[in-house]
């Protein structure tokens, strides 16, 4: 089994949701391979920024999905009904002002480490989406870093429809 790594970063505003970010796209005609996500971390690289407070708390939802997760609400980052959704993280950290610009701190660890459900095969897409609450009095931008293991399998090509319409994006309630 070859496995391999995404890495880069996203910028997503404190008190927002992410716009839906793709990591990956595999476009081929050969539809018999796909990619386990076996590992996925996030972490805040911006850890300087102007909130306006002297202290609080911040905290970030984030969440793994094979179609554009456009589909995400504040409140369904972290739901794990959708099908389309097969990882999710949480990262929480504290605000401290040191006179000029505040920073933060992790409360624990300083990278989240994903849930990730080993069923799910990403065939086409994988994208990331999140949403991050803070106590402070504005919303400075701020960058998070990621890193995604993947590890390639070969699928039979029943398996491959499957996962595709697994993977993709239904409306039922229409």
């Amino acid at each position: 089994m070859r496995s391999f790594s995404l890495r880069g970063k996203f910028s997503m505003d404190d008190n927002a949701r992410l716009n839906p970010t793709k990591l990956f796209d595999y476009v081929s005609p050969d539809r018999t391979r796909a990619w386990r996500v076996s590992r996925a971390y996030v972490w805040p690289l911006t850890v300087r920024a102007d909130t306006g407070s002297d202290e609080g708390k911040i905290t970030a939802s984030f969440a793994l999905q094979t179609d554009d997760g456009s589909y995400i609400t504040w409140n369904d980052v972290g739901d794990p009904t959708e099908n389309r959704s097969f990882a999710w993280a949480n990262w929480f950290g504290f605000l401290r002002n040191d006179g000029s610009d505040d920073f933060i701190l992790p409360e624990s660890i300083p990278f989240a480490e994903f849930i990730v459900d080993p069923d799910v095969m990403v065939v086409k897409e994988l994208w990331i989406s999140a949403g991050c609450t803070t106590e402070s009095a504005t919303s400075p931008s701020r960058d998070w870093g990621y890193m995604v293991i993947l590890e390639e399998e070969k699928l039979s090509p029943s398996q491959s429809v499957f996962q595709q319409i697994k993977g993709m994006g239904q409306d039922v309630s229409n």
